[in-house]
């Protein structure tokens, strides 16, 4: 798709975005606990993301620097494997302490990832626009990127787990076609909202 206003077209992201994905998700995203680990363990996470043959990250440029992307799997549980695998040891000494105080949501998480998308085929796992790019509609078109990516993997349905109480996040996913499906606690005393939506022939935009 093409750019506006000077940002350029969505683009595939390469692993050596993840610095500046990481810094972005760290800035940006407070909901869940991934920020909190740091931008050094963040650039772990998105490079392993940007090499996994399952899962993807689309950027958009401002001048050659990412000013927002969106990151997604076809499959979190192989996705969660992979990283721990290797990159686990590396992201565990990036943020030791961090990561130790953070075991039990880490283990809420992983629990999750084993679920593997609660019946849809792909999972939207972080989406983030520099706010001084706000108002030019590229959440909605990083969305939108992500729904192209994975119908053209071949999934079927997508899905998106949401802080009950993020109400522009959510207005975002359901302009994007996302509707809610159930709550659920993901981490102990947090409301999340799943929203799912069909892809391909006659699914609703």
């Amino acid at each position: 798709m093409g750019g506006a206003d000077g940002v350029g077209a969505l683009r595939p992201g390469r692993p050596d975005d993840a610095r500046a994905v990481g810094e972005l998700h760290a800035r940006l995203i407070t909901e869940g606990f991934l920020s909190s680990l740091g931008p050094r363990f963040l650039r772990r996470l998105y490079g392993r993301i940007a090499r996994s043959p399952d899962s993807f990250v689309l950027v958009v440029d401002d001048a050659g620097k990412p000013v927002g992307f969106v990151a997604g799997t076809l499959s979190l549980g192989r996705l969660y494997r992979r990283f721990l695998a290797l990159d686990g040891l590396a992201a565990g000494l990036a943020a030791p302490l961090r990561l130790a105080g953070a075991l039990p949501t880490v283990l809420e998480t992983l629990r999750h990832g084993r679920a593997d998308h609660d019946g849809a085929d792909a999972e939207l796992l972080a989406v983030a626009v520099d706010p001084a790019w706000r108002g030019r509609q590229l959440g909605v078109a990083l969305v939108e990127g992500f729904l192209a990516e994975v119908a053209r993997r071949g999934a079927r349905s997508a899905q998106v787990v949401v802080g009950a109480g993020n109400e522009r996040a959510i207005a975002v996913y359901r302009r994007c076609g996302f509707a809610p499906a159930r709550t659920f606690e993901m981490h102990r005393g947090t409301t999340s909202l799943l929203l799912q939506r069909p892809l391909g022939a006659g699914a609703e935009p």
